[in-house]
């Protein structure tokens, strides 16, 4: 009886609707025909969303979505980048579950999956709201504009002392401090896929991110597979200083700790965005439109600033002590680009150079044989 009564609510209500009448629920500025896409999203009821954002990050966000489609049942499933990647690509091989909606901060990971035929087309209304490096064939968006920072523990480095710059923490750490001997970090580039896109776009930066790594390697450098133990580690003073950390969590860190202090290299500072994409193959693609277009609204944008992830749209302000003023800013671009970073190859030089970079005494800054 449910079912049946779902069916004539949703004839009735597309019946309703095709003369002049245009659907309520259509946010203003989208085109009449968007009322399909909600008709259709009714019928489907479900939505899945596999995401490597914190999910207390995103909860005020899927509750605005839920109050806004009470007829969806939404449910978001939290994994890290790398195993999201791993575990969608198994799910296809096999024919398993597979999600509505990929939502990713491993940029060159969504890229990759979007250029191998994984992702469907869709024409958001939000589009001519986004910077062009925020969208790819309408298939791959950047949700996010966050700056990749430094963090420091106050009570070993002075505000005064921290490093404003790349050059300037390669100085202090070639001055071989006791002090810091054991106490930099940063990712375990083979392991975690943001340390591995971050350390890449550095190199395509600047070539001097070789003696910055060498530096690292010579005073014991710690490595983690991704940024909440490296925090935790900075909060209780076991590491000075966090190198390449997501700006969103350094400051959530900082508001709730005083001792700490985040730093956006003044040479130039990334700027990374989580990328969303609905695979080709999702069951409830309409659903998975509703969420994307939410996402991409102002209102879905205001929702994860208010998280520290600041917007990728100008019309939303960037959270306090996330605003970037005076600083180049290095946007890393949601595309093809990205793909270079995949290559098996390109990859295997990178981290046999990345390992020579950590022995004492190398030369990582002249080519490898």
């Amino acid at each position: 009886m449910t079912r049946a009564r779902d069916i004539l609510l949703s004839l009735g209500a597309a019946l309703s609707l095709t003369g002049c009448e245009r659907d309520p629920r259509i946010p203003p500025g989208y085109p009449r025909s968007y009322g399909e896409i909600l008709r259709q999203a009714d019928r489907e009821h479900r939505l899945l969303i596999w995401s490597a954002t914190d999910k207390v990050k995103t909860q005020p966000l899927l509750d605005a979505f839920r109050r806004a489609h009470p007829g969806l049942t939404v449910t978001y499933v939290e994994m890290s980048a790398r195993v999201l990647n791993d575990r969608f690509l198994e799910a296809v091989a096999k024919g398993g579950e597979t999600p509505d909606f990929l939502w990713s901060s491993a940029m060159d990971l969504q890229i990759k999956l979007t250029n191998d035929g994984y992702a469907q087309s869709y024409d958001s209304p939000e589009a001519k709201a986004l910077p062009d490096w925020a969208n790819w064939k309408n298939q791959a968006w950047g949700v996010t504009a966050e700056p990749i920072v430094m963090i420091y523990n106050r009570t070993l480095i002075a505000d005064a002392a921290a490093p404003t710059t790349r050059a300037a923490l390669t100085r202090l750490l070639e001055g071989r401090a006791p002090a810091l001997r054991g106490r930099i970090a940063t990712y375990d580039v083979p392991i975690a896929a943001v340390g591995y896109l971050y350390l890449m776009q550095d190199q395509q930066a600047t070539h001097d991110i070789w003696r910055l790594i060498r530096a690292m390697g010579a005073n014991q450098v710690k490595l983690f597979d991704n940024a909440e133990p490296l925090m935790l580690a900075v909060k209780e003073g076991r590491i000075a200083i966090g190198y390449n950390v997501i700006g969103s969590y350094a400051r959530d860190e900082v508001r709730h700790d005083p001792n700490l202090g985040i730093v956006m290299p003044r040479d130039y500072t990334l700027v990374m965005s989580r990328i969303a994409l609905i695979p080709a193959a999702a069951r409830h693609s309409a659903a998975a439109r509703l969420f994307l277009d939410f996402l991409l609204s102002r209102r879905g944008q205001q929702f994860l600033a208010a998280r520290s992830m600041p917007s990728v749209r100008g019309d939303v302000p960037s959270p306090e002590g996330l605003s970037v003023t005076g600083v180049p800013l290095r946007a890393i671009r949601v595309g093809p680009a990205l793909l270079v970073d995949r290559d098996t190859l390109t990859r295997r030089y990178f981290l046999k150079r990345w390992y020579a970079a950590l022995q004492p005494g190398s030369a990582a800054d002249q080519p490898l044989r």
